[in-house]
């Protein structure tokens, strides 16, 4: 059994089979993080209230086991989010109906994590670097080990297929980085900079650890 705890709540995963945990702890995370973007409040009464939602999230995200989409606008194109109308309806008709009958853009496109057509009158992003430091330091004052980890949260409002370049004043500090898949691994391997096509919306670009020099406080 594999768990974790967020909002209050323990998500728990039963594995059967020999498998990658860190893969299995990204997944329940995302779930989470799904059922944020669509009901607001991640409680037990507000999972109660839309179980037919979260049963159809449940089922496009992950497949006899194994993780399937789970990216906000791809889902979002097959899944309505839930409106008050829709809740007003479904009191009234017992029914819900949340699945799009239209097929998603994302499912034929080598980028489902981008919607097409995507409009705005004001083109923006913005990047917000958000860091921890674990630090132990000597009674003189001398850093004796530091290490810095963050994470890159970025809210994307740009029209069309923006192409993006992000770029380090010293990219040798920068270590042990992952990605959001709208990245170029590739050109980041071979010349240190972050080539992306953003998805539309909140997002985490990339996370990261870097090493600190020699300080003293």
């Amino acid at each position: 059994l594999i768990t974790v705890h967020r909002y209050e709540m323990f998500l728990l995963a039963k594995v059967e089979r020999e498998m990658p945990v860190l893969l299995c702890l990204e997944f329940l995370h995302r779930v989470l993080d799904i059922l944020h973007e669509y009901l607001g409040v991640v409680d037990e009464e507000s999972i109660k209230e839309s179980f037919s939602l979260v049963y159809q999230l449940l089922e496009e995200m992950m497949d006899n086991g194994y993780p399937m989409t789970t990216e906000p606008n791809a889902l979002k194109a097959m899944i309505k989010a839930p409106t008050m109308m829709g809740r007003v309806v479904a009191a009234a008709t017992g029914r819900s109906d949340f699945v799009s009958d239209a097929l998603p853009d994302g499912t034929i496109s080598s980028m489902p994590w981008r919607k097409a057509g995507v409009k705005y009158g004001q083109n923006e992003i913005y990047l917000d670097i958000i860091e921890e430091m674990d630090t132990i330091v000597s009674s003189t004052g001398k850093v004796i080990s530091c290490e810095v980890s963050g994470s890159i949260q970025a809210v994307s409002h740009l029209s069309g297929i923006p192409d993006l370049l992000l770029t380090f004043i010293d990219p040798s500090l920068v270590d042990d980085c992952s990605f959001h898949p709208c990245v170029r691994y590739g050109r980041f391997e071979r010349e240190k900079v972050v080539s992306f096509v953003p998805p539309d919306g909140n997002f985490e670009l990339m996370r990261y650890r870097a090493a600190a020099g020699e300080m003293v406080i």
